[in-house]
This record gives structure tokens, sequence and C-alpha cells, in this order.
């Protein structure tokens, strides 16, 4: 379950970078919690990670 998390997450968190076009390095964290893309970002992988917790947590 740990090796599954963290290939999900390897994966995952780029993509709220690139979750609109343009230059981030100037960006602040306040920009991810602002920005409704990011928010969708975020939300569609917190969704995925509780829906895999949930599924594969009774096969531990």
């Amino acid at each position: 379950m740990i090796r599954f998390s963290l290939t999900a997450t390897a994966l995952l968190l780029p993509q709220l970078a690139q979750a609109h076009p343009g230059h981030h390095a100037q960006a602040s964290p306040l920009h991810l919690l602002t920005q409704p893309d990011h928010l969708a970002t975020m939300a569609l992988i917190t969704a995925l990670g509780a829906a895999a917790w949930f599924l594969l947590r009774g096969r531990s």
C-alpha cells in the first residue's frame, strides 16, 4: 500500500503545476489555493487517493 501511495503521489502531484499554462516560478503556495483550476486538480487528486484507500484498505 505504501509503495502504491508513493507512486501515485509521484505521478499526480506534478499535475498541480500543470493545471493551467503559465510560468509558476514566482508563484507563492497561496496561488494553489486561490486558482479554481488548481483547486479542482487538488480535489481530483484527493478523491482518487480516498477512493484508492477505501478500495485497498480491506486487502491488507
